[in-house]
C-alpha cells in the first residue's frame, strides 16, 4: 500500500496528512493526545487494500506546526473538515482514539460527508471517564518497552507547547460532553472500549445514549491503548464497521 504524503496550510501552520490511493470507503484515523499518524500503522497494514486511508497529525503533534495562540477542541474538529474539503473527500468514515474519537465526534455534528464514527475509548465526557473503570488499565498489557515510548513521545509533544496554549487546549477537553449529540446521532457508530477494569457501573459511568445507531464493542484484555495493544482487533472491527456501511 503507497501513501502519499501531503501538507494543508492553516492560519496557524502547517497540517501534515498522509493519503493512500483507493475506492470505495474512505477513512480517516484520528489519533490521541501525544500520539500521531505512525500510531495507525499496524491497523492499516491489516486493512484491505483496495480502500482508502487518510491519516492527520494534530496541531503540535508529529510533523504539524506548533501552534502558538491558544486553541480548543472544536478547533481540531474545525481542521478535520478542512483536510476533508482540502483533499475533495466526498464521503468519509471516521476512526478516532481517545481524544482523536472526541474530535470526530464534534466534527461529525458539522458535516454530511461524515457518514460513520468508530470511536475507541473516545470519551463522551472526559470527566465521567475517569471513574468508569477500576484503576490500572491504562496501558493495559503493553510491554514496559512500548509503555515507556508512548510516555516519551507524550511528553516531547506536550512540551512543544507554550504552557498557557496547551492549557486552553486541555481545559476544553476536559469541558467536552457528546452526550447530546450521541443522543440524536443519524449516522452508525460504533464505541469501543477495552475490557480491562470494566465492573458494574462501567457502562453507566461512560454515558452512551440509547441510540440504535450506536453499537458497543468491547475488546477483552485490552486497556485504553487499543490501535497499540490490538491492532488485529481494532482492524476487524473496522472492516465489518465499512461491512455494514456496504
Amino acid at each position: 500500500m503507497v501513501f502519499h504524503y501531503g501538507t494543508v496550510e492553516t492560519d496557524w501552520g502547517r497540517m501534515t496528512y498522509t493519503d493512500s490511493s483507493g475506492a470505495g470507503h474512505s477513512l480517516l484515523f484520528l489519533h490521541g493526545t501525544g500520539c500521531d499518524s505512525s500510531d495507525w500503522k499496524s491497523i492499516i497494514e491489516q486493512l484491505p487494500r483496495h480502500q482508502r486511508y487518510i491519516t492527520l497529525d494534530f496541531r503540535g503533534h508529529g510533523q504539524s506546526s506548533v501552534p502558538t495562540e491558544p486553541f480548543t477542541l472544536t478547533n481540531l474538529a474545525d481542521d478535520v473538515l478542512h483536510l476533508i474539503n482540502a483533499i475533495r473527500i466526498q464521503e468519509v468514515i471516521l476512526v478516532g482514539h481517545s481524544l482523536g474519537g472526541m474530535v470526530a465526534m464534534e466534527a461529525a455534528k458539522h458535516s454530511p460527508c461524515i457518514t460513520g464514527l468508530v470511536l475507541l475509548e473516545g470519551w463522551t465526557s472526559l470527566s465521567s471517564a475517569g471513574s468508569a473503570f477500576d484503576s490500572g488499565r491504562f496501558y493495559g498489557s503493553l510491554p514496559q518497552t512500548e509503555i515507556t515510548n508512548i510516555q516519551r513521545k507524550a511528553e516531547v509533544t506536550r512540551n512543544r507547547f507554550k504552557s498557557n496554549v496547551w492549557e486552553s487546549f486541555w481545559t476544553s477537553v476536559k469541558e467536552f460532553d457528546a452526550y447530546a449529540y450521541l443522543e440524536q446521532a443519524c449516522i452508525p457508530i460504533c464505541k469501543v472500549f477495552g475490557g480491562m477494569g470494566r465492573n458494574e457501573l462501567t457502562e453507566q459511568k461512560l454515558r452512551i445514549p440509547s441510540n440504535p445507531n450506536i453499537q458497543l464493542r468491547w475488546v477483552s484484555n485490552a486497556g485504553h491503548y487499543l490501535p497499540h495493544e490490538c491492532p488485529a482487533e481494532v482492524a476487524e472491527i473496522c472492516i465489518n464497521f465499512v461491512e455494514t456501511l456496504s
